[in-house]
This record gives structure tokens, C-alpha cells and sequence, in this order.
């Protein structure tokens, strides 16, 4: 059976036909192939550009039994307008090519194939993984569309939340509160989380411990480096990194002897490496790019002393899950799945830099409640093991084909989904 799976993302093809994720994304082919556990081939309908040049060293995302529906490659809503007639001509060819069908959520993408389904009256499953009235407040995006986007995205998501057949959220509770599936819906719940070969060993807490009970030792006379970091794209200002910038500098003024890394990339990082300058903190806050998955990752947390995530919009994290992991301290906004994550005591109302700078002193200026931080997180990251989370995820997966039936589809398939719109 074929799935068609949405995708917000952008990708390129290259001349021999293969196609790899444009940076910071990482959907690539080991994303994609854990719906090859359940159905025997991978249709991505997503925003596809040519390229003339070959990639070498980077992840491939299509591959065996992964192809892809090639959309044009717009970009913000007036090339989406321009293109909306190709689009969605596009997008009901390919959709008429799978047998099932799972909308990713939030995205301009989903609601066109949402679309498409509803005229063939085809039966459709949702993952949400974020909440579009956060996404498009006024802080997260700025463009003169936002609040129109905001209201059709948020007003769309309800209605597709509804007529879903199947529906899973990233978060425990909070995007169920806001999007409601219907009453004959098949619901459950797992983030987009894989912390295989990525928990903290106890003996690897243990020494997270003895370092943070190192700190406080009397003996000091002079205030020990304290390392922030935070993981996230900086495609978008979501991960609030402006507030994060500003937050250190008010630390580092009030005496705080603190440095920053930030893992992630995207088109706001030239403004943001800006912004560092401006605030004169520029040699205290050293932006790293996107760092490889894997042991690069646990590295950087490894080393960090607080994470911190202060988000204008989540849905559930999985950087923060992968901090608790690794036992990092962390503190967050209380946003999208982070109240799930942490207790009310170490998160911030969202787009604060002051509230964010005081909590950062109160979490390092107390070692106990640093340690209690530590272990605390540690056991909470349990609950995203990946033997839970992979049994929730074929679960729905195979209701997704179980509500689909057993159709085979057009045989065709594999040469027709990747020809050039």
C-alpha cells in the first residue's frame, strides 16, 4: 500500500534524480523510512526545487520505497498565490496516485491535499505537530498576511481535526484541547522524539551531579562559567532566539558570568549574529550551525549547564525531551507541550527577555534546585523511551491502513510521482 505523507519542508532534486532536504531540515531518508514499517511505499508531497549541482556528503531523503510529489517551490504567500492554480492541479494528480493518506500539520501543503480529499471523499489521517495560532501570533511572523493566515490555518485545522478519521498529536493534552478530534476518531499521542542510544547513563548523571555540586563549592573567588545552550531553526524566530540574545545580556550586565551556544541555522541567523553584536555580547554567544544528529547533539548537552527553549510556539519539543535525557537543567516558556515537559516553577510567559533573564539567575545562582533539576528531568524523560513511543506510532500507522483498505493503487507510480510539475 502507498501513503501519501505531507510535508511543510523544502527539498531539492539534483540532475540524477534524487532529492535531499534544503538546510536546517532533516527530514531525510531515515525519516521517512519509519513508515516503511507499516506500508510498502512512501509518497512526500512537498515544495521540490531543481538543482544543477550534485550534493556530495549530504543525507539523501528519497530512496528506496521514499519518492516524491514535487510541488513547485514557492516561497511566502504571494509566490503561493501566484502558484496556486498549479498547485492545486499538483496536488489532486498526486493525491489521486496513493491509496492512504496522512496530512502533517500546521502547513499551507496539508490543507491543499485536505482539500483535494474532501472532494474524493477519502478517508484521512492527521499528525499535529504544532498549533497555527501560536505559529502566526505577531510575534512568531511578521508579514502583512499574518493574521489572515493565522485565522484560516487555526479555523482549518479544527475542521480537519474533526473530520480525521485517525489523529495524532505531538503533545499529551494541549493540542487536544485546542484542536478536538471527533468522537469516532482514532486518537493517541507521540512526539517526534528518538532518544535510542541518546539517555544519559546514571553513571554519566552522576557526573552531570558532582559538577553542578562543584560550582557552588565556598572556596571560589571568582564566579565559575556557567554554559547556556539551546538547539533550534532559526528558519523562523519560533524558538524565541532574539528573547534568549537579550536574556544574556541583561545576565552578563547584572555580573553573571555566563556564555551561550546555539545549535541551528536557518535565514535568520545573519540578523540574530547581529543582534549579538548590538547587545555587546557577540564574543559570549558562539552560534554553531546545525550540528549532525547523533553524538554531536549529546556532546553539546553534555557540556551545557542550563538549556534553555523560551519558544513563542511549540508543539511538543524534541530538543528539550533530548536535553531531559541527557539530565540537562532546563527552563522554557510556557507554551505548545512545554508545561508537559516541565513544572510551573522553571518556565516564562513567552517573548519575555526580563522574566527570562531572572529565572536564569535563580536556576544558577542554587545548586540544590539545579541537582533537582538534573535528576528530576532525567526520570521525566522516561516517558518518551522509544519502546512506548515506536509502539504508539505503528499503532496508528496501521489504522491509518487499516482505514484506507487493501487498494494497490496505480502501478505506475514510482515514474509518474517524480516527473516536474
Amino acid at each position: 500500500m502507498r501513503i501519501l505523507i505531507t510535508s511543510e519542508h523544502h527539498f531539492m532534486r539534483i540532475p540524477a534524480g534524487h532529492v535531499y532536504p534544503v538546510p536546517p531540515a532533516v527530514e531525510d531518508y531515515a525519516f521517512w523510512h519509519k513508515y516503511l514499517e507499516v506500508f510498502e511505499q512512501v509518497v512526500v508531497l512537498s515544495r521540490v526545487r531543481t538543482v544543477p549541482i550534485e550534493l556530495a556528503g549530504c543525507a539523501r531523503a528519497d530512496g528506496p520505497g521514499v519518492v516524491f510529489g514535487d510541488l513547485p517551490d514557492y516561497l511566502g504567500p504571494w509566490q503561493y498565490l501566484r502558484c496556486l492554480p498549479t498547485l492545486r492541479r499538483r496536488v489532486k494528480e498526486v493525491v489521486g496516485m496513493a491509496d492512504a493518506f496522512l496530512l502533517r500539520f500546521p502547513g499551507a501543503v496539508s490543507l491543499l491535499a485536505w482539500k483535494s480529499l474532501r472532494e474524493r471523499g477519502s478517508p484521512f489521517g492527521v499528525q499535529v505537530v504544532g498549533d497555527p495560532w501560536e505559529v502566526f501570533s505577531p510575534e512568531g511572523v511578521r508579514t502583512i498576511v499574518r493574521p489572515f493566515v493565522r485565522r484560516i490555518w487555526t479555523r482549518g485545522l479544527r475542521q480537519i481535526c474533526r473530520e480525521a478519521s485517525a489523529v495524532a498529536y505531538v503533545s499529551r493534552e494541549g493540542l487536544q484541547r485546542h484542536y478536538p478530534a471527533s468522537e469516532r476518531a482514532f486518537v493517541t499521542h507521540f512526539p517526534n522524539v528518538d532518544l535510542a542510544g541518546r539517555t544519559a547513563s546514571p553513571e554519566q548523571l552522576e557526573a552531570r551531579v558532582a559538577r553542578i555540586r562543584a560550582g557552588s563549592r565556598p572556596a571560589r573567588s571568582v564566579m565559575p562559567l556557567a554554559r547556556l545552550g539551546t538547539l533550534g531553526s532559526l528558519a523562523q524566530l519560533y524558538k524565541g532566539p532574539d528573547i534568549l540574545l537579550k536574556a544574556v545580556a541583561v545576565c552578563l550586565a547584572k555580573g553573571l558570568n555566563i556564555e551561550l551556544e546555539f545549535a541551528g541555522d536557518g535565514a535568520h541567523r545573519p540578523a540574530m549574529e547581529a543582534l549579538a553584536q548590538r547587545l555587546g555580547i557577540a564574543g559570549r554567544a558562539r552560534f554553531l550551525g546545525t550540528l549532525p544528529p547523533g553524538q554531536a547533539v549529546c556532546d553539546l548537552l553534555d557540556r551545557l549547564d542550563l538549556f534553555v527553549l523560551p519558544s513563542r510556539t511549540e508543539g511538543l519539543p524534541r530538543a528539550m525531551v533530548e536535553a531531559m535525557a541527557r539530565g540537562c537543567p532546563c527552563i522554557g516558556s510556557a507554551v505548545g507541550g512545554i508545561p508537559e515537559l516541565l513544572p510551573p516553577e522553571d518556565m516564562v510567559p513567552p517573548g519575555d527577555a526580563d522574566a527570562l533573564a531572572q529565572k536564569i539567575f535563580e536556576v544558577l545562582g542554587d545548586t540544590d534546585r539545579m541537582e533537582r533539576m538534573a535528576r528530576r528531568n532525567w526520570e521525566a524523560a522516561k516517558e518518551y523511551a522509544p519502546e512506548v513511543l515506536v509502539r504508539r506510532r505503528r499503532e496508528f500507522y496501521m489504522k491509518v491502513r487499516e482505514l484506507a483498505g487493501h487498494g494497490t493503487g496505480p502501478s505506475s507510480l514510482s515514474d509518474r510521482v517524480s516527473e516536474a510539475v
